[in-house]
C-alpha cells in the first residue's frame, strides 16, 4: 500500500498523503521527542510522489499530536 501511494498510482489528496505520512513516521519513530527529533526531523522519509515541504510541515504538525 506504501509502495501505491508514493509510486502514484494510488492517489491521495493532500491531507490524506499528511494524515497517512503522520501515521508512517509515528510508527517508524514513535511519539515526538525535541530532543530526539528535532526541527526538520522527516526530511529523509518518503510518503508521497512530489513531496513539498509543505507537505512534510503538516506531517510533523500532526505527529507531534500522537501519544
Amino acid at each position: 500500500l506504501r509502495d501505491d501511494i508514493l509510486s502514484g498510482r494510488l492517489p491521495c489528496s493532500f491531507v490524506t498523503h499528511a494524515l497517512l505520512g503522520s501515521y508512517a513516521i509515528q510508527a517508524e519513530l514513535g511519539d515526538y521527542d525535541l530532543d530526539d527529533h528535532g526541527s526538520d526531523y522527516i526530511s529523509d522519509f518518503r510518503f508521497a510522489p512530489n513531496q513539498t515541504r509543505e507537505l512534510e510541515e503538516r506531517v510533523m504538525e500532526l505527529h507531534r499530536t500522537y501519544k
